[in-house]
């Protein structure tokens, strides 16, 4: 089983393992969390708020970055949130449909770089987006994934380097998206990254982070 699912999986039980009834007359707020960088964020808010008294039940949607509270009335879910958002440097609001992850990494002026999926929207031929005379590498990645932002920003550098690599990222948006279907039913991590050559022959593909394997093929792929 993908090492995603397994990590749902831990965040769940973070989520509602220590759930307790709640009383007639408690609470459901929707909190959305802002420019944060990765799911173990929302995760380490919910395991902070499950231990607090008047606290319930607390789950957190890695997709739409909403932590859900259900609590006390007595219980300040807004002030809460909020400072245990500041002190790890994001920001917390109330309301559903405001979340979102911090932005990727910035690529220098000129850099052949773009983004041609997000939130999963399916690509049904790659190819189309290899570029010949260049080598090309196809991203498969998720804002909620650190190690997806770790290859984002050493692809910026690379980039910065070498002119004659181009960078295409898909935002898979989560494992069960139209993309993630197509593509990655037997990839057990992100990111993904498929590797051509200036042919447009594929040339390698990695799964998880390996900067170093990934500096490799790159270095392969010039000429095939």
């Amino acid at each position: 089983m993908r090492s995603a699912l397994a990590l749902t999986s831990v965040l769940c039980l973070a989520a509602c393992g220590g759930a307790r009834p709640a009383p007639e007359g408690a609470r459901t707020t929707v909190v959305s969390l802002q420019k944060i960088d990765c799911e173990a964020c929302g995760a380490e808010l919910v395991a902070d708020l499950r231990e607090r008294p008047g606290v319930y039940a607390v789950s957190f949607d890695r997709r739409r970055a909403e932590i859900v509270v259900t609590a006390s009335p007595s219980f300040d879910v807004t002030g809460t949130v909020k400072q245990l958002a500041a002190d790890e440097g994001f920001e917390a609001v109330i309301g559903a449909g405001k979340g979102h992850y911090a932005g990727w990494a910035t690529f220098p002026e000129g850099a052949d770089a773009r983004t041609i999926a997000e939130g999963g929207a399916d690509i049904p031929d790659l190819g189309a987006h290899v570029v010949k005379g260049k080598v090309t590498v196809i991203d498969f990645s998720a804002r909620w994934c650190l190690p997806c932002r770790k290859l984002d920003a050493h692809m910026a550098r690379v980039l910065g380097a070498q002119g004659d690599v181009a960078y295409r990222r898909l935002d898979i948006g989560d494992w069960d998206t139209p993309l993630a279907r197509r593509y990655l039913k037997h990839v057990p991590r992100l990111p993904y990254v498929i590797v051509y050559g200036t042919s447009g022959a594929q040339v390698d593909a990695i799964a998880g982070l390996s900067t170093e394997a990934l500096d490799a093929a790159i270095a392969r792929a010039r000429g095939r």
